[in-house]
């Protein structure tokens, strides 16, 4: 999926939007206090921007009998994944992928990470053999935490974001309890424009009902 890097979404910018999905994504259930922390708005402001995003198709409200606050959708997870760079060709394409399995083996062997990746699924304009202008190279990724026990991964989650907090890095609280998994994620995408990632276990449903090629399972 691409978008536009000059549109709007309800006047908002659209890069700004996909830059909060993006993060909406991995919370299941959120509320207006969320969006502040993010945006760094206040709360007049964050809830027209909930309101933008509920009428673009991006969010719903949580069902009552879980809480009060809101979801995002299906296509929230394709948005937030979207680029906003140029076509690229298919030998870059075929570079990216190839940079992208190398980084997998890093994440899977580096004691740093405390999440292995699980499974590698390819999906999207990549796979059609007769078009080589793409808009990215499409990837879904499973991730899972090497360690089992939840108790001792929280635990290890905390050292980790301790010791990057004292070489400077600043975390909001929504980060620190994913951490476990963001580090990795954010690794293997590498600020790479080629490659739109999505997470396999988020998307599956999605991911599973199209044409797709699994690499690693």
């Amino acid at each position: 999926m691409r978008i536009d890097p000059k549109a709007v979404i309800g006047g908002y910018p659209a890069l700004m939007i996909r830059k909060l999905v993006r993060k909406l994504n991995n919370i299941q259930y959120w509320k207006a206090e969320t969006v502040q922390v993010i945006l760094r708005n206040e709360r007049r402001e964050a809830e027209a921007i909930i309101k933008t995003l509920v009428e673009a198709g991006l969010a719903v409200a949580a069902p009552i009998r879980v809480m009060e606050g809101w979801a995002t959708t299906r296509f929230a997870r394709s948005f937030g994944s979207a680029t906003a760079a140029k076509p690229i060709t298919r030998k870059t394409a075929d570079h990216a992928l190839s940079q992208l399995l190398e980084r997998v083996d890093q994440v899977n062997t580096e004691e740093r990470f405390l999440a292995k990746v699980t499974k590698i699924v390819v999906l999207g304009s990549y796979l059609r053999a007769d078009v080589d202008r793409l808009s990215d190279l499409d990837i879904a990724v499973e991730l899972q935490p090497k360690e089992a026990n939840w108790d001792r991964l929280r635990e290890l989650t905390l050292n980790r974001v301790e010791q990057l907090e004292i070489a400077g890095r600043r975390f909001n609280w929504i980060e620190i309890e994913y951490w476990w998994h963001l580090e990795a994620f954010r690794f293997l995408k590498s600020r790479s424009r080629a490659i739109s990632l999505i997470d396999y276990t988020a998307e599956k449903k999605f991911v599973d009902g199209v044409p797709h090629l699994v690499l690693r399972s």
